[in-house]
Parts: C-alpha cells; structure tokens; sequence
C-alpha cells in the first residue's frame, strides 16, 4: 500500500519533539517532512505548499496551535481545510481534548507519548483519510 501521506507539516517549537514525530513519520513512508516552530509559520507553509497532515503543538510563542487549527478550518487563504490535524500537547485537564477537537482536530495525543502512542494516532488519522478517500 502507497502512503496516503505525501507530504507532512509538524508544528512545533520544540527541536527535540520535532525530531521525535519524524522519526515515526520516516517509518510511515512520509516522503516529504515540512517544519514550523509557531502557528503564523504553519499557516504560512500550508498556504506555499499545502500539506497531506498537520502534527500540530498546542503551546508555542505567536499563534498557538488551536488558534491554528480552528485557521486551517476556516479555508483561510486557500488552504486545503479538511487536512488531517493531530494535536499533541502538554496541556491538561478534563477540557483540554475536547477544546482541540472543537477547534477541529482529528486527534488529540497528550505529551510525553511513546512511539507507539504517536504511531497509532497516525493509523487511526490515515484510516479516517482513507475513508474519506472511498
């Protein structure tokens, strides 16, 4: 089977974790990895080059990655709105997983992760997209 996902933007400020969600996207056949540390950098991406999923932080300087998430489903600017969006974040407590998925995530992964926890985030996003697909 061909990688649905060709082309993947992490959002990130964190090197660190950055490097981290490569890694799992490397092992999914992602060919092209695209980088941005704050939200106003993602949007800024999306709208030159568009993306086929979004791993998106929830806390970073400039626009946080919910203010960007609720952006990317507007359609601001041409951008594709219905990309796949995974928050992974730090941020807790019992509102925190519904707030991003209101904003319009597909997914929402609480930081520290394992590999296999951000793995499976990934399958359960590329079934969703596959279905849409059909």
């Amino acid at each position: 089977m061909r990688p649905i996902f060709k082309r993947a933007l992490i959002v990130e400020d964190s090197p660190q974790m950055r490097t981290l969600i490569k890694v799992v996207l490397h092992q999914l056949g992602v060919a092209e990895i695209v980088e941005a540390e704050d939200g106003n950098e993602a949007l800024q991406v999306l709208r030159e080059g568009g993306a086929d999923l979004v791993v998106m932080d929830w806390m970073m300087p400039g626009m946080d990655g919910i203010e960007c998430t609720r952006r990317i489903r507007a359609g601001q600017d041409g951008i594709v709105p219905s990309i796949p969006i995974i928050v992974a974040t730090g941020v807790q407590g019992d509102g925190a997983e519904s707030m991003a998925l209101a904003a319009g995530a597909n997914c929402f992964l609480k930081k520290p992760f394992s590999i296999k926890r951000l793995h499976a985030a990934f399958e359960m996003v590329l079934g969703e997209s596959a279905a849409s697909m059909n």
